[in-house]
């Protein structure tokens, strides 16, 4: 996990991210408090797909401190909402098979599996399912 947190969100890369005009960032503020984001990646940024009728759910994150409330739900939400207004036909994000929780969070939201791919975590080869969802 340390590997792939220094890789992912270093300062550099972070940086780059942020200056890519396909990405976008979206944040749930409780008062000064970060309380969620979701990264959306149109088509040349996006990790897998690369299709220019989509949009990529790359990370979406809810403080533990607000789980439960409803957030990561405004946040699909908003990512619906985002390909709509940009005329897209899906949205699609790769989520960790045992992840069941977040599996069956996505099947609620409208989302089938759809793929697969391998992520590397370290030294450990897993599998992401990839799910898209119909806008």
């Amino acid at each position: 996990m340390k590997e792939y947190m220094d890789r992912a969100f270093n300062p550099a890369q972070l940086i780059t991210e942020l200056e890519n005009q396909r990405s976008e960032f979206y944040f749930i503020l409780d008062q000064d408090r970060k309380a969620g984001y979701i990264k959306l990646n149109q088509s040349g940024a996006q990790s897998d797909l690369q299709d220019d009728e989509s949009i990529e759910v790359e990370r979406i994150y809810v403080d533990a401190a607000y789980q439960g409330k409803g957030l990561g739900t405004l946040l699909i939400n908003y990512a619906k909402d985002r390909a709509e207004e940009l005329n897209l036909k899906y949205i699609w994000l790769g989520v960790w098979e045992k992840n069941k929780d977040a599996v069956r969070f996505y099947e609620r939201h409208g989302f089938e599996a759809i793929s697969s791919h391998e992520f590397v975590m370290g030294d450990d080869v897993q599998t992401d399912i990839l799910m898209k969802c119909k806008v």
